[in-house]
């Protein structure tokens, strides 16, 4: 038998389709399972022991070639659904999105919690006997060479230090926590941090590192999603936003404390079987405003991420993991 799993991005939205290969091999251990994505991402499966071949988008001759058991479909655009007249299998399966009940929370405000995406990826398994429950965590497989490297980094920087990781990551503004409260909540860090996230966060990052008491190593702009992934499972614990890095923290077993802006977590993608808090600030009538996000607040006040303050999120994040706070 061969699988073909399709997840073309995001980082996140890929960790979170790693339950899948395993399930798959679980219940067909004979089974073949090759995974297509963007060449971006393909660091984040191409050292699972499970994967046979990562492919990458836009497809190759030998993924047209070649004849599947079965096309799990972990995407569904219109990029995707065109798989159907373009591959060769004995079955294409896909999963529900739910965008109607996203739809509903944003227009109306109110709560129509939808499954946790992962069990909504678990649907596509039914053709082949494998029931959504039966899904494990989310992994993410890191070379030992590069788990090493960070290790020393982090000796070179503080050994004793107990770590805090932030990913100061988000597409949209108002799904980012303002940097002046990253600087005031970090002050009271007895610990080292590790910050966390592309070349977009790089400034506000050594503008965050400038400001805390402890050792700090800067990884936004420098670290690769590997590299990010081996610092946040040397961490005690990981701070971020609404994005992808809090699924790459689920899939190395630490700890996620979310910071929630402008989604919420009944949209069903909090951090999948990992200790977690969700941070948000309840009753906002305004929220939802957006599934994903939005360029700047549509009423102008971003409360949902200013009334986050971090006299606040210092008390949450102290009752979820009190180690390194003052």
């Amino acid at each position: 038998m061969r699988f073909l799993v399709v997840r073309l991005s995001s980082m996140g939205d890929i960790v979170l389709t790693t339950p899948i290969i395993r399930a798959l091999k679980n219940r067909y251990p004979e089974a073949e399972v090759h995974f297509l994505t963007r060449a971006v991402y393909e660091p984040l499966v191409a050292h699972h022991p499970l994967v046979t071949a990562v492919h990458r988008w836009p497809l190759s001759t030998e993924v047209r070639a070649t004849r599947w058991s079965g096309v799990i479909d972990l995407h569904r655009n219109l990029r995707t659904l065109s798989l159907r007249w373009k591959l060769r299998y004995e079955r294409f399966s896909t999963f529900p999105k739910e965008n109607l009940r996203k739809w509903l929370m944003v227009r109306l405000k109110r709560v129509f919690p939808v499954r946790h995406v992962v069990l909504r990826y678990g649907e596509a398994l039914r053709p082949w006997g494998i029931a959504p429950e039966a899904l494990g965590p989310l992994e993410v497989h890191i070379p030992q060479k590069v788990v090493e490297a960070i290790r020393e980094e982090l000796r070179a920087k503080g050994e004793s230090a107990p770590w805090i990781a932030v990913g100061l990551g988000g597409t949209y503004p108002t799904k980012r926590w303002p940097t002046g409260y990253f600087i005031q909540l970090l002050q009271n860090w007895r610990g080292g941090v590790i910050l966390l996230g592309g070349s977009s966060e790089e400034e506000v990052a050594h503008t965050i590192a400038a400001a805390c008491p402890g050792p700090v190593i800067v990884g936004a702009g420098r670290y690769g999603l590997l590299e990010t992934a081996a610092a946040i499972g040397q961490a005690q614990l990981l701070l971020s936003h609404d994005t992808g890095t809090a699924h790459l923290g689920a899939a190395m077993g630490t700890p996620v404390a979310v910071l929630w802006g402008n989604t919420v977590p009944a949209f069903g993608m909090y951090p999948w079987q990992v200790p977690h808090r969700n941070i948000e600030v309840p009753y906002l009538s305004c929220r939802p405003c957006s599934k994903l996000g939005c360029s700047s607040c549509p009423r102008g006040h971003h409360d949902c991420m200013r009334a986050l303050t971090p006299a606040y999120v210092r008390e949450c994040l102290h009752s979820f993991a009190p180690e390194g706070w003052e």
